[in-house]
């Protein structure tokens, strides 16, 4: 889909068809699946997205196995991958996945679609200041900007990909309302498309997320673009989420307890110094064409100062606390008022962190978890 008009326009357009699509989708209820009694093995499908940061504490469970440790014994966990959120969104709507990781406007999208099925944000997997969505990249001839400003400049009358309905989208949507610059076009691309066509120079600019925007950009990747503007000029934050089926979480509040735990470890594991060369290890493992360089420097790495680098890549809250809080309903807001969902605030108790908050109380844990300083590429693994 192209525009010349401007970002509302498409995204709405695009956004409703997706929501008429999951209108037709069988209302699936508690009634239609079983998960078993307290305390009995499970059986439970997670979606993530192996290419997104916010999933790397899944990628990180399903490479250590954590699951092994905290589900009853002889539970079972399929863990379907997702480039990007909607595919996640469709299947929990339809009953095929119980838990999913999503970025954070497929998790507000998600949530609103109480007619189809009523689904929850449970815990909150991680929160940066702009550093990991809300990333947009120019081509790699472009000038070399001195700040984000020059960039913003520099893109009207151009043409920019993104994928729509996602966060970042969301966040090129804020520039164009907050700078009014107007690009020629906005293109409805996916990350696999917008990046043929960066190599065959046919867009001037993408907006998209990591690590994706490792693996394309000049500093560990093909070079075929390079960091332009992130949301920490903005003060623009992006995050990630769990979502979880109330009817899951009603029959079997032992295993959603437990992934809580789970996610807990798998938070710690990722912040802790001396796992981080595995943690890139274990995402090389589970995607295609991301090397150790660009999975470590997607969560890691220090984005260039000109580019809107911030000294923090990332932060883990875990629970919903204020800043959460305000990200979340700013989202709400956003796309109530661009129409694409028709509520303006979150349905009453489609924001649950109660598990969260008492997983953390019973283990005697400080929040926020701890946060992820970006570090210079020098200490890049080779």
């Amino acid at each position: 889909m192209t525009t010349k008009n401007g970002w509302a326009q498409p995204v709405q357009k695009t956004l409703l068809v997706v929501l008429l699509v999951l209108s037709g989708l069988h209302a699936a209820t508690a009634s239609d699946h079983e998960y078993g009694k307290v305390g009995e093995p499970v059986h439970i499908v997670v979606g993530y997205q192996p290419y997104d940061t916010v999933s790397y504490s899944a990628a990180v469970i399903r490479g250590l196995a954590l699951w092994k440790k905290f589900l009853p014994a002889g539970s079972e966990v399929e863990f379907q991958a997702g480039l990007q959120g909607s595919i996640i969104v469709n299947q929990m709507l339809a009953g095929k996945q119980q838990i999913g990781y999503l970025g954070d406007v497929p998790a507000v999208l998600v949530t609103t679609k109480t007619q189809q099925a009523k689904v929850k944000l449970v815990l909150n997997t991680g929160f940066s200041p702009g550093q990991r969505c809300n990333v947009i990249m120019v081509r790699a001839d472009a000038p070399d900007f001195k700040t984000s400003q020059e960039a913003i400049k520099w893109l009207n009358g151009k043409t920019i990909a993104t994928p729509k309905g996602s966060c970042a989208d969301r966040f090129l949507g804020n520039v164009i309302d907050r700078t009014h610059i107007k690009p020629d076009a906005i293109m409805n691309q996916s990350l696999e498309v917008l990046s043929t066509n960066l190599r065959a120079k046919k867009l001037d600019a993408v907006a998209l997320w990591e690590p994706t925007a490792s693996r394309i950009g000049n500093l560990v990747g093909e070079g075929i673009a390079k960091y332009a503007i992130t949301g920490f000029p903005f003060d623009i934050p992006d995050s990630g989420y769990i979502a979880m089926r109330d009817d899951f979480m009603t029959q079997r509040p032992d295993v959603v307890k437990a992934w809580v735990k789970m996610e807990m470890e798998a938070q710690r594991f990722i912040l802790d110094p001396k796992n981080h060369l595995k943690v890139a290890e274990i995402v090389m493992g589970q995607t295609t064409g991301i090397t150790l360089r660009m999975a470590w420097f997607s969560i890691y790495g220090a984005i260039p100062v000109a580019a809107g680098g911030s000294p923090i890549r990332d932060e883990k809250p875990f629970v919903f606390d204020d800043r959460v809080h305000k990200q979340l309903n700013s989202i709400y807001t956003f796309l109530y008022q661009s129409k694409v969902i028709n509520v303006g605030e979150a349905p009453a108790g489609s924001l649950d962190d109660s598990v969260a908050r008492m997983v953390a109380s019973e283990a005697g844990t400080s929040l926020p978890l701890g946060i992820i300083k970006a570090q210079d590429i020098a200490y890049a693994p080779k």
